[in-house]
């Protein structure tokens, strides 16, 4: 449908990035070691403790983990979100195939 066409350029043009945070994005993707596609996953401990129940990360792992075996990859970078950077460590050793990218400034690249 042209409006829907037309609604959808229009707010891609209300919520692009300004060029100084575009700047501030690509030196963060940089910094990291971000590369595309990349699965990605977030695991909030310090601030939903009170909100949800804890999850472990073994549960999420298995969809990753599945990810990559359909593209037979060698490589594995994984985009980690997290306010605990304990959860990058405890990645890295339950899972050392993989490779964690986060900025949570606990753990090693």
């Amino acid at each position: 449908s042209p409006f829907v066409w037309w609604v959808g350029h229009i707010v891609q043009y209300l919520y692009r990035l300004q060029p100084r945070m575009e700047e501030h994005v690509r030196a963060a993707k940089e910094n990291i070691g971000f590369v595309e596609p990349i699965p990605g996953m977030q695991v909030r401990r310090t601030d939903k403790i009170w909100e949800a129940k804890y999850q472990p990360v073994d549960k999420y792992m298995p969809l990753i983990q599945r990810y990559y075996e359909n593209r037979n990859a060698t490589v594995k970078p994984v985009y980690l979100a997290t306010d605990e950077a304990s959860v990058v460590t405890e990645l890295q050793t339950k899972y050392p195939d993989f490779t964690f990218l986060s900025d949570s400034g606990g753990g090693q690249r």
